[in-house]
């Protein structure tokens, strides 16, 4: 299926109730726009009116604080949700916290802890530093693109991005490493070093929902990432998430 030339799969998710972590408007539109309930957290203080409509509530609360598990009983589990989300580096272990209280689909923690800090996996002295961006699937992992990485600047060029790896080898390092660290669903972000077939795997992350990656991964993959990295727990797959042409040449001019 080249989703870039097809609209989006029909779902309907009316029934379903979402609850979203830590939501930037990017992330609460999207959401919105999947046609579930949601529900927002957020930390005191953020703004709201960006963020709620009709079918939303709001819950201004500490997600990372102590008393976060006893919200989760005595709030969101009256609620019913059918799964909790985040796409936030600072929401990622309460939502998947949340889920393990609830017994709702999502990540486990101890797979988040694995994936959420840049933790090296080791240094090689040569070779080329890339970014690839991955999205799981019952424990598939598909390789969407590939960005090269500074790494004296630390930053990757997403104009340089390419939905093309230069050899097998990088999606079987991969698909190892990840399957390693236990991660079957969601978005992924893998810092490596790359020596002809050798692929030394130095850090990794979950998501990738900064503009500067998602936007230039939109319009390579013809996916809508946020939709998908958001609605899998609900059920929504690579064919629900696709993008008509129309709708990227207008995001892109």
């Amino acid at each position: 299926m080249t989703t870039a030339q097809n609209t989006a799969a029909h779902l309907d998710l009316s029934s379903k109730r979402l609850v979203i972590i830590d939501a930037d408007v990017h992330t609460a539109r999207t959401a919105h726009a999947l046609g579930c309930h949601t529900v927002f957290v957020q930390q005191p203080g953020s703004p709201v009116p960006d963020l709620v409509d009709d079918q939303s509530g709001y819950y201004s609360v500490n997600f990372t604080g102590e008393r976060f598990p006893e919200f989760v009983e005595e709030v969101l589990s009256p609620l019913a949700p059918a799964a909790v989300v985040s796409l936030s580096s600072a929401g990622l272990r309460p939502a998947a916290l949340a889920n393990a209280q609830l017994g709702t689909p999502g990540t486990p923690p101890a797979v988040v802890d694995r994936l959420t800090e840049e933790v090296s996996g080791g240094q090689e002295p040569y070779g080329d530093e890339v970014i690839l961006h991955a999205f799981s699937t019952d424990g598939v992992h598909r390789l969407l693109a590939v960005t090269p990485r500074d790494p004296v600047a630390g930053g990757s060029t997403a104009s340089d991005m390419t939905a093309q790896p230069s050899g097998p080898w990088e999606h079987a390092a991969l698909a190892s490493f990840l399957d390693a660290a236990g991660l079957r669903n969601g978005p992924s972000r893998t810092r490596a070093r790359l020596s002809g077939p050798t692929v030394r795997v130095l850090s990794s992350r979950l998501g990738f929902n900064r503009p500067e990656e998602v936007d230039p991964l939109r319009a390579l993959t013809g996916l809508d990432l946020t939709r998908w990295a958001l609605g899998w727990p609900l059920g929504l797959r690579e064919e629900h998430c696709g993008i008509s042409a129309r709708s990227l040449e207008t995001n892109t001019r």
